[in-house]
């Protein structure tokens, strides 16, 4: 019976040992649990699109210009400018709220056809450095470059022409109300 013992407490030892060299390893659930969530950190990456970002128009570098020359003006110039809104505040108390409704419809209209233009300008500018290029390059890829962006800045153009139009249209409406209402 003493070798039965010991043969069955060698075994338990020796079973014993296994399991516990198994224990250091992951389990198969919990590989699968890791994968699981790494692929739920895949699908949260957002994937960005034109409309998630805000497009840049060529003209900026020219608005930052105006800004800085706006305020470099002297203070006389901005105690003039300071001292016309309240004059004009004076002037649409006494005017009848439709009156003011469609003034302030036509400043808007005036400052939104302005934006247009501005934003026409700068692509009409960046077409003029594209065919700028287009002109001296020599190397086929790049002229086909060239040529896309110039066919999307064209197009751009049309499209503020278009905002052009019918912003001008719009504030001759308003205009012609504002002036019907005085």
């Amino acid at each position: 019976m003493k070798k039965g013992t010991y043969a069955t407490l060698i075994f338990l030892l020796v079973a014993g040992g296994a399991c516990m060299a198994q224990s250091d390893q992951p389990t198969l659930g919990e590989l699968a649990k890791k994968h699981r969530q790494e692929e739920k950190n895949v699908a949260k990456v957002k994937v960005l699109t034109n409309d998630d970002v805000a497009s840049a128009t060529p003209s900026a570098p020219a608005q930052s210009v105006q800004v800085a020359s706006t305020s470099t003006a002297s203070p006389a110039a901005s105690a003039a400018v300071t001292t016309n809104p309240d004059k004009s505040k004076t002037k649409d108390a006494d005017k009848s709220p439709a009156a003011t409704k469609d003034s302030a419809e036509v400043a808007q209209l005036k400052q939104k056809l302005s934006s247009y233009k501005q934003e026409q300008e700068g692509w009409k500018q960046s077409a003029k450095k594209y065919e700028d290029l287009l002109a001296n390059e020599t190397s086929d890829f790049r002229r086909q470059m060239y040529e896309d962006s110039l066919q999307g800045n064209k197009q751009n153009i049309e499209l503020f022409q278009r905002k052009i139009d019918q912003t001008q249209d719009d504030l001759a409406k308003a205009e012609k109300a504002a002036a019907s209402s005085k």
